[in-house]
């Protein structure tokens, strides 16, 4: 995985309200920027001065692009002088950040989990560069970012040290989110388009897949991130009640919105019957069998070679996309079809809303002060989070596949565009360089759908589309990481060992028997560990974040 296309694995996740934070108030120190306030001094724009900074992502799957040989970074070197170093985490981002932080060599950039134990580390011991001043300074991150979203985003002294990447708003009309399930187009043909509408109807099907396509992977997981993977909680979702992918994480929880108190996850029953539908597909060889092992590359092979029957994976907008260009390069009949999302059955399907939007973004990212030019940086992000930037990131960069916009920004069209091969365009790579995203990427998808329906780019026609199914702002439920040197933060990363351990265990218990096992197992081990006491904490932490938002 890129480490620029980080952002890109789960680009809108931050509409999941995935993202952890610190929980921080804010101080009388600093104000949140004002809508259309800039700073006196008059700066370059960017593109004028010559830029280079090192980046850094420190998530496990994030390696090297090759910054320069895709179309779009390609012609940021040579349009606006930006040249940027990468650093991969070796497939080991905590050891990674170890090491960095011990040999005082941190990078000029680094995209991480907002509220994570690193970037505790970095702002409680002064290691990142305040960016208050920078926000007031440069017009765009200020008036994309909703206002009150800026008081959440403060750390606990009252600065604000985090850029939100993939951050939504109330102003943007049009959501995305780029996960879902979807169905291998020839395959679901072939066995003659049977009603999938249901878990039942999902189980039948994978079986009819499984005797017809023994070579086949009847149901893809993806990769496996903190012990979970996200077909388990896209099944969890669909046991309706408006259950979200939010509250399945590290350490799951059941959120009470009428008492606004998080309660134990064992609380509601569809958090195991969850795993026991999860477990039966694997013990039937229905599901990816190496959900725990395999690799993100193994995971594009096998969609571009169309050996995956049906999906429920995350960035399957960004996965699919890449696969259904590869594929119909040489069968414009294949590829993959995104379908509603599955319910269980006596489910009411309106109900049956997975997704969460936020303002806060997925992750962030923060500059630290090893960076020489910490303002430059700055007002390439701003830059890169404007129209022009998103068009780029979704688009590839001017001169390519268009050369003018529309009165929306959306590019038009130009006749390579029209007569470019899927192949030809694969090769491109536009959208491999994604370092930030910001809501102007889901309004110029919109546009760019609606000038030609019938050629809807595939990867945003997707995300459109199961973005329709994010119904709650999820801000209440960010900030919500502990502090892992308090007592109740040491609690909860034993606790999520605990969880990470058994999430395997029920996945490929060998019975019914065994799972109840595992899963009683689980509830008395995180119970006596002190799981009351950290739901306790982030109860707190979630009724300060509605304080907040008042």
């Amino acid at each position: 995985m890129s480490l620029l296309v980080a952002a890109a694995m789960l680009s809108t996740t931050a509409l999941t309200a995935c993202s952890k934070g610190n929980a921080g108030t804010s101080s009388g120190s600093t104000s949140s920027p004002a809508p259309g306030q800039t700073g006196t001094k008059a700066a370059a724009q960017f593109g004028e001065q010559p830029l280079e900074f090192s980046f850094y992502s420190n998530y496990d799957f994030a390696s090297p692009i090759g910054y320069g040989n895709d179309v779009s970074t390609k012609w940021l070197k040579e349009n606006k002088k930006l040249n940027i170093l990468e650093i991969g985490s070796n497939g080991n981002a905590k050891q990674k950040f170890g090491a960095m932080v011990a040999a005082n060599d941190l990078p000029d950039v680094m995209m991480l989990d907002r509220g994570s134990s690193e970037y505790t580390t970095m702002q409680k011991n002064g290691m990142l560069v305040p960016l208050d001043d920078y926000y007031k300074k440069y017009p765009v991150l200020q008036k994309l970012i909703d206002p009150q979203t800026f008081n959440m985003l403060k750390a606990e002294d009252g600065h604000i040290y985090v850029i939100p990447n993939w951050f939504d708003s109330a102003n943007n009309p049009y959501k995305y989110s780029n996960t879902g399930w979807t169905v291998n187009r020839k395959m679901y043909t072939e066995l003659g388009k049977p009603e999938l509408k249901t878990f039942d109807d999902l189980y039948n099907y994978l079986k009819q897949v499984k005797a017809k396509y023994p070579d086949v992977v009847p149901l893809e997981t993806g990769m496996t991130l903190s012990g979970i993977n996200m077909l388990y909680k896209l099944i969890y979702a669909g046991f309706g009640d408006n259950r979200t992918i939010w509250n399945i994480g590290d350490v799951p929880s059941f959120p009470n919105l009428k008492t606004n108190t998080l309660e134990p996850i064992f609380n509601d029953p569809a958090y195991k019957d969850a795993y026991k539908f999860l477990n039966k597909l694997y013990r039937e060889g229905l599901v990816t069998q190496d959900m725990f092992t395999q690799k993100l590359e193994q995971v594009q092979e096998k969609l571009n070679t169309g050996r995956i029957a049906v999906t429920g994976l995350s960035n399957i907008t960004g996965l699919g996309n890449s696969a259904n260009n590869v594929l119909q390069a040489k069968d414009p009949n294949a590829g993959y079809d995104f379908i509603p999302f599955l319910y269980n059955k006596g489910a009411d399907p309106k109900t049956v809303n997975p997704h969460t939007y936020g303002t806060l973004g997925w992750n962030v990212n923060v500059i630290t002060k090893k960076a020489k030019n910490p303002e430059q940086i700055f007002q390439f992000y701003d830059w890169w989070a404007s129209e022009e930037g998103q068009r780029i990131n979704a688009f590839g960069p001017p001169g390519v596949l268009y050369d003018k916009v529309d009165e929306h920004g959306a590019p038009i069209d130009n006749e390579k565009a029209k007569t470019i091969t899927p192949q030809e365009k694969a090769n491109l790579k536009i959208g491999l360089f994604n370092p930030e995203g910001s809501w102007k990427f889901y309004v110029i998808g919109h546009y760019k759908n609606a000038q030609n329906p019938d050629a809807l780019n595939w990867g945003n026609a997707a995300s459109e589309f199961f973005g329709g199914f994010a119904k709650l702002n999820a801000d209440q439920f960010n900030n919500m990481s502990l502090d892992p040197k308090s007592e109740v933060g040491i609690i909860e990363q034993q606790i999520k060992q605990i969880w990470h351990d058994a999430n395997a265990k029920m996945v490929f218990a060998k019975s019914d028997d065994e799972l109840e096992a595992v899963y009683n197992k689980l509830k008395a081990d995180v119970t006596k560990a002190g799981y009351e006491k950290v739901l306790a904490e982030k109860t707190k932490i979630w009724k300060a974040n509605l304080d907040k938002m008042k």
